[in-house]
């Protein structure tokens, strides 16, 4: 069990770095890059008129269509508001607007199109310090919060990772939001406590809100991501590749859509942030099938089934109906993993993570 945790965390690390081991190569330039065309792309489609006058901006939302943090979106706007394109208003964000220009908010839902954006414009992909850590520093953090309660020394985690403080503290700031690590305004950086108790007070929230959410995300779903899943979970396997490794990647890639893309849609931002922060279901599912082999559950996998083939269908209430099934199912589950990760033996964690008494 223990070579079992050790790989996995180091498995995160060897995708990072490459078989040479050596970290990629990012740095200030990348992130000033990254608002830099941020803000060129949303000030052409300002002045070019493609985005509606009143449009309100989040940083949250945009960063999404970005592909980004929320760092190089918040800085592209304090420039475009400083170049007089942005106004601020009695409200959250930013209004689409010139300094005096009356205009109605408009809080549309922000996508590429509603940014005057085509779908290639979109997702940057450059590759920053805080992306090049973002993958080991969480599986090292889900492997801790199965041991216990632990701090995150700033210092000795810059060290390791050879990045700045704000590289750092970006990745930080971001499992904050997913609910895996804790920040109150002067204290440390914590690891968030993997109890029974959390993960019921999880599963009770997605059970409430998840459906709901479904709903009105189901309609603004991509059509090609719904069509390629449906096919997966309907069709035969590919060949050379056995059933139940095809099925397990299929029901994986499902379930995370289901904690994810499936229900960021909704045009409620702040019903979007709840429901991203209760990962700890599927951070129970992930950790656990990178430290164990195994295998399709066929209720589960059915559920899956059922959830795509009613948002494909556009029966969005049979598909809330399906996913309030697979959240039944799906705790049953992580009740089973969270014993078995209960008693593992403790591994060795990176000197970052230091252990609270």
């Amino acid at each position: 069990m223990r070579r079992a945790i050790q790989a996995s965390t180091q498995t995160a690390r060897d995708e990072e770095t490459g078989e040479t081991g050596e970290p990629a190569e990012s740095g200030d330039s990348e992130r000033r890059l990254r608002y830099e065309l941020i803000r060129q792309r949303l000030r052409q489609a300002i002045v070019e008129q493609r985005v509606a006058p009143g449009l309100v901006l989040l940083e949250g939302p945009v960063a999404r269509v970005f592909g980004t943090s929320r760092i190089p979106v918040r800085k592209a706007f304090e420039l475009l508001h400083a170049e007089g394109l942005l106004s601020t208003f009695d409200g959250r964000g930013y209004l689409v607007a010139r300094p005096g220009q009356a205009v109605q908010p408009q809080r549309l839902t922000l996508d590429a199109q509603a940014l005057g954006l085509e779908a290639g414009q979109a997702t940057i992909h450059i590759p920053s310090e805080s992306e090049r850590i973002h993958d080991e520093l969480e599986q090292s953090i889900s492997i801790a919060m199965i041991f216990g309660r632990f701090q995150i020394d700033e210092s000795v985690a810059m060290e390791h990772f050879n990045v700045n403080r704000v590289a750092l503290r970006e990745v930080l700031s971001r499992l904050v939001d997913r609910g895996l690590v804790e920040k109150s305004t002067y204290a440390a950086w914590r690891v968030a406590a993997l109890t029974a108790r959390a993960v019921n007070q999880d599963f009770e929230l997605l059970a409430l809100l998840a459906p709901a959410a479904l709903r009105e995300s189901g309609p603004r779903l991509d059509r090609d991501m719904l069509a390629s899943l449906r096919r997966g979970l309907q069709g035969p396997s590919a060949p050379g590749v056995p059933d139940t490794q095809e099925r397990l990647r299929l029901e994986q890639r499902v379930e995370q859509h289901l904690h994810g893309d499936f229900l960021a849609r909704h045009p409620n931002d702040k019903l979007v942030g709840m429901l991203q922060q209760c990962q700890m279901p599927w951070l129970i599912h992930s950790t656990f099938s990178r430290m164990f082999p195994q295998s399709p559950n066929p209720p589960l996998t059915e559920n899956c089934r059922q959830i795509v083939d009613a948002l494909w269908e556009g029966e969005y209430e049979r598909a809330a109906q399906a996913l309030q099934d697979y959240l039944a199912q799906a705790r049953k589950r992580a009740q089973l993993q969270l014993k078995v990760l209960a008693v593992l033996p403790e591994t060795q964690l990176p000197a970052y993570l230091v252990r609270q008494t």
